[in-house]
């Protein structure tokens, strides 16, 4: 069977993760700035299961600031957690600042309250098609779920996009043969603003002069490095 896959342009992303104390001052500075932010999407839980090796290849790729890196995740959106439904298979690649994905959409729903991991893979396997099997042969682990609200905004012109992140919830996958959707890993109450733009030069420049009003600094953050830390010694 085969399953299209669809990339998305490559565009300059940088987040700011803050204390969520300063959730307020993001909200402010989001309504009154000059770039006139307006809503693009209603706000909404947007849930992923991240893929790694044994030895953690992607979350030490990252962690070592590897330019040019990926990491494998299945994401799919609303309250449920634990029943992902239309979810789609996403390589996730960065090369410096600029980011883009490849996507399979995966064709079937899932329930994560039955069956073992064995089945939960060998269902993903048989549903996403030719190509991205490669994609579970390099990334062939379950690692983590994570869990978090999402509001967009973007530019009247939409060129710069913008991203709050709220709620950030993180359950490990590593210690048991069946998937958790019930034991949360203890994690910072933080906000995560991310900002895209095209990688052309007028663009990064609107990037650039929108960052530096900000009320925090742009720094590296990932929520799957995030959650892996956080979570207890196994």
């Amino acid at each position: 069977m085969h399953v299209e896959v669809t990339t998305t342009p490559a565009r300059a992303e940088v987040k700011v993760p803050l204390p969520s104390a300063l959730l307020g001052d993001v909200r402010a500075w989001t309504r009154l700035h000059p770039a006139h932010w307006r809503r693009t999407y209603p706000a909404r839980q947007i849930n992923n299961l991240y893929f790694d090796t044994a030895n953690y290849a992607g979350l030490n790729a990252n962690l070592a600031g590897v330019a040019d890196r990926a990491k494998l995740r299945m994401r799919w959106y609303g309250p449920c957690l634990a029943r992902p439904g239309n979810p789609q298979l996403e390589l996730k690649r960065k090369q410096g600042l600029a980011g883009w994905k490849e996507i399979v959409h995966v064709g079937r729903d899932f329930d994560l309250e039955i069956g073992a991991w064995s089945i939960l893979l060998d269902d993903l396997w048989a549903a996403v098609g030719n190509r991205a099997p490669n994609w579970l042969m390099r990334f062939p682990l379950p690692v983590l779920i994570n869990a978090y609200q999402r509001e967009y905004f973007a530019t009247p012109d939409g060129a710069v996009r913008l991203t709050i992140d709220t709620d950030l919830r993180a359950l490990d996958q590593r210690s048991s043969a069946q998937p958790n959707v019930r034991r949360e890993t203890l994690l910072a109450d933080i906000v995560v603003v991310e900002i895209k733009a095209g990688l052309d030069d007028e663009a990064t420049e609107r990037l650039a002069a929108i960052i530096s009003g900000l009320p925090a600094r742009v720094d590296r953050f990932s929520k799957y490095v995030r959650g892996v830390m956080a979570a207890p010694d196994l």
